[in-house]
């Protein structure tokens, strides 16, 4: 198999091929379309070959509503605890800890104050990837103190939901957490 094998010594080899940083580059699930990250922010996280809306998360939402450099987060180390010792394929407490991990989040919510178009606001924006982005106490709790913040401020409130439902791992205190945000808004 002569054919493989170079006959000549002055062909040269190209050097390595060097890769793509990681994230630099993202697939279009609609059409299929490579989009450079960079383009991708541009168009507000919508593909340009084929319009599909890309899923994106708290950070990225704050970034696209408000004004640059204004958003200053509140309560941002809230946790959740575990107060029915809950565990079904895994403990819940480990589940709260791989999903901070995974993340950077101490929950499924980010609040705060901000300005948009220069006006100042308070802002609370769920994001799915914190385990479906479900409310729980805390997640009830920080939009609970954004709401208060508004009131106390006479501020507009911008929330932007994005919830799989209730946390079914902290029973009847996740469910009482609608009732809660929902006195606090009446």
């Amino acid at each position: 198999m002569a054919w493989f094998r170079r006959s000549k010594a002055s062909i040269e080899t190209p050097a390595p091929r060097k890769d793509a940083p990681e994230g630099m580059w993202t697939k279009c699930e609609g059409c299929g379309e490579i989009i450079h990250r960079k383009q991708l922010e541009q168009q507000v996280y919508t593909c340009v070959k084929c319009n599909y809306h890309f899923r994106i998360g708290s950070k990225e939402y704050i970034s696209v509503l408000t004004d640059e450099g204004s958003f200053k987060e509140l309560d941002r180390k809230l946790r959740s605890v575990d107060p029915l010792s809950f565990t079904d394929t895994k403990a819940y407490r480990d589940r709260v800890k791989e999903s901070m991990r995974k993340t950077g989040l101490f929950d499924a919510v980010r609040i705060g104050t901000a300005k948009i178009n220069k006006i100042p606001c308070v802002v609370a924006a769920m994001d799915f990837s914190f385990i479906g982005g479900s409310m729980g106490s805390v997640v009830g709790e920080k939009v609970a103190r954004a709401i208060q913040k508004a009131l106390k401020t006479k501020r507009p409130l911008v929330i932007v939901s994005s919830s799989g439902g209730a946390r079914m791992m902290e029973g009847a205190l996740s469910l009482m957490q609608l009732a809660k945000t929902s006195a606090r808004l009446g």
